[in-house]
């Protein structure tokens, strides 16, 4: 053979699999960026077909979902004209179009609140109807659950519902987590008004389609409204914070009960203090405390007596991590949500916004902030199908 030949032997492409069962299997094993699908679709029709059958979309979230986190592809926050706009915070390819994402008003001029992020779907009050709304974002496709009527009513300060969250049971056995989930709804009693002040809560299950009677507990502390909640092992963790005083409200899944964690005794605060719920990376409760620049982390480790005990982890001072030149005047510090899957904290400092890994601890400046809001964190394997126009988007 002659190497004229055998060059062009050699640089022949490999010829490409030719049964759908196997270009599956290879396809399953992508990587789990949003560009990995759109990019392959665009290869022949015969991929894009595979790659955009919904029952490949859920074997390929599950595939990826009991090996790792999904990626955290942004953030919703209070929209105009919408219920909440979407923040893509990835970079290029991978990075997707706001357009993409944006949770419109369903019915109307229906008053809606966005109550969390959690397992790809947004959690959504519709105070119109008295209805929560389950939404998938990517699919486009949601569930609405009824309120009981004494939860809900807008002349009694003490059936307005003030919170809420979402957990997906099966949200990576390969099927939709729109089929099995759990919701809790809180509401509570106006602190600065009542001598004795209670959280209340009620479980609803889907597969039962019921409500479970309420449960209540004192609080020391407003309850924040609309904030999100954050996973700790298999309960919900709610932020007390105003008159003075605060505190962590926790449901448990497993218990069906409500209760009341004081927060660190020994920490630094300020009036000015911000503070998180944390997902500590041993899976324990955690507590970000921010004062000016400096972020305390705390960690609460069970004690001999069946309580805990709130120990100091690590201290992060800002002004150096992000290598800001020594300020004329103190810095306004807002702390705007967290991402509990990939332990990533948001904070602006005179509205300079940083997305920051609290692991690393690295950090990405994303933006200049025009308004003080919350941000609701949201994460998923974006596995939109075929379309050219999603590489399109993405390339943005």
């Amino acid at each position: 053979m002659s190497e004229g030949s055998m060059r062009r032997r050699l640089s022949s492409p490999a010829p490409l699999p030719d049964d759908d069962d196997l270009l599956r299997e290879i396809f399953l094993r992508l990587p789990p960026q949003p560009s990995s699908l759109p990019r392959a679709s665009l290869v022949c029709k015969r991929w894009g077909r595979i790659v955009s059958d919904p029952q490949f979309l859920l074997r390929f979230r599950a595939f990826h979902g009991r090996r790792q986190h999904p990626p955290l592809l942004g953030f919703f926050s209070s929209g105009r004209g919408a219920i909440a706009d979407f923040t893509p915070t990835l970079d290029p390819p991978d990075r997707v179009h706001p357009s993409r994402l944006f949770l419109q008003a369903l019915r109307g001029d229906d008053l809606y609140s966005l109550l969390g992020c959690r397992h790809g779907l947004a959690l959504i009050l519709n105070r119109e109807r008295r209805e929560i709304i389950l939404w998938d974002p990517v699919a486009r496709d949601g569930r609405s659950v009824a309120i009981p009527p004494a939860w809900f009513d807008y002349d009694n300060p003490r059936s307005t519902i003030r919170n809420a969250a979402l957990l997906c049971d099966d949200h990576h056995a390969g099927r939709s987590p729109l089929e099995a989930f759990k919701v809790v709804l809180l509401r509570t009693d106006d602190v600065p008004v009542d001598a004795d002040p209670q959280a209340f809560a009620s479980l609803y299950e889907s597969s039962t389609g019921v409500w479970s009677d309420l449960i209540s507990v004192p609080i020391s502390a407003p309850l924040l409204m609309l904030h999100p909640s954050v996973l700790v092992g298999n309960s919900f963790c709610w932020l007390l914070n105003g008159c003075g005083k605060r505190g962590i409200l926790v449901f448990d899944l497993s218990k069906h009960t409500l209760a009341q964690i004081d927060t660190p005794k020994d920490a630094h605060i300020t009036t000015e203090s911000r503070f998180q719920i944390l997902r500590m990376e041993n899976g324990e409760l955690g507590l970000a405390i921010l004062s000016g620049v400096s972020m305390q982390l705390w960690e609460r480790k069970a004690s001999s007596n069946g309580g805990g005990i709130w120990m100091l982890q690590k201290t992060i001072e800002l002004d150096k991590l992000l290598s800001l030149r020594s300020p004329t005047h103190r810095l306004w510090t807002v702390i705007h949500g967290y991402d509990e899957d990939n332990n990533v904290i948001f904070v602006s400092l005179d509205l300079e916004v940083y997305m920051i890994q609290l692991k690393s601890p690295q950090f990405k400046h994303l933006f200049r902030a025009t308004f003080m809001t919350t941000y609701h964190p949201y994460t998923g394997f974006y596995t939109t199908g075929a379309l050219a126009v999603e590489m399109l988007d993405l390339a943005l």
